[in-house]
């Protein structure tokens, strides 16, 4: 399958890593000439693509499925994405939990009230341009280098207690492969892992000392349970503790 990513970066080129390890011919895009040569590793082709500039995206027209993984709540590229012509068979697109309000409570893919309003404009532009596109809303991206223990190498937590709604990018890249083959369509999907300790839990690891209590005033969580239910799926990494 030729799959288009529309923004390469730190999930984008593990994303494409994945799936040309699939057998995939894997388009990628990005909006810097000095990246090119790293993601040419990963990718089958490699496009300098702006759209806050003049471009000319002819190579799309061989993608059979487009990814969008750009910056969602930057409105640079607003413009230039309404100019984008090319059809696709299928489109997903990542959004990011960070929609939902940033209160205590459970926030499903039905939740429609206080959304965050730049997020949302950028989910119904595309949607507006693919009606069918599959909307992806992520939780905090985690994997490799990125984890808790090197984001407060140096300093503590503001909010120690507070639980996480994180995803491992490689249960990410599972996830899209499922989609990329299913009949779904004009659909939103939390992705988060389906267990969330809290900051202090993460940091501490398998250590009981200082380990965290349940906080008392409620949580934030955004439950991945749609998907797991519409896909049977088993998450790789179900638990930030061990990211």
């Amino acid at each position: 399958m030729k799959i288009a990513i529309i923004g390469c970066g730190w999930l984008g080129k593990r994303l494409a890593k994945h799936l040309t390890s699939r057998n995939h011919h894997v388009i990628v895009t990005t909006t810097s000439p000095e990246k090119v040569e790293e993601l040419k590793e990963v990718a089958a082709e490699v496009h300098v693509l702006d759209f806050s500039k003049d471009f000319d995206a002819d190579f799309l027209n061989a993608a059979e499925v487009a990814i969008f993984s750009m910056p969602v709540s930057r409105h640079s590229w607003f413009k230039g994405f309404k100019k984008l012509g090319t059809q696709f068979r299928k489109s997903l697109f990542f959004s990011s939990t960070g929609i939902y309000p940033q209160q205590n409570g459970i926030f499903t893919e039905e939740h429609r009230e206080n959304l965050r309003g730049d997020l949302l404009a950028s989910e119904q532009l595309v949607k507006t341009k693919y009606p069918e596109t599959i909307i992806l809303r992520l939780g905090g991206l985690m994997g490799d280098e990125r984890s808790l223990k090197n984001f407060y190498a140096d300093r503590q937590p503001p909010e120690p207690e507070k639980k996480v709604n994180y995803i491992h990018y490689g249960d990410i890249s599972a996830m899209v492969e499922l989609l990329l083959s299913a009949d779904h369509h004009n659909k939103i999907y939390n992705i988060v892992a389906p267990e969330h300790p809290t900051v202090l839990e993460v940091l501490n690891g398998d250590q009981e000392a200082g380990k965290s209590s349940i906080n008392e005033d409620g949580d934030r969580i955004i439950p991945p349970d749609l998907f797991i239910k519409e896909f049977n799926y088993k998450f790789i990494h179900p638990n930030p503790k061990y990211f």
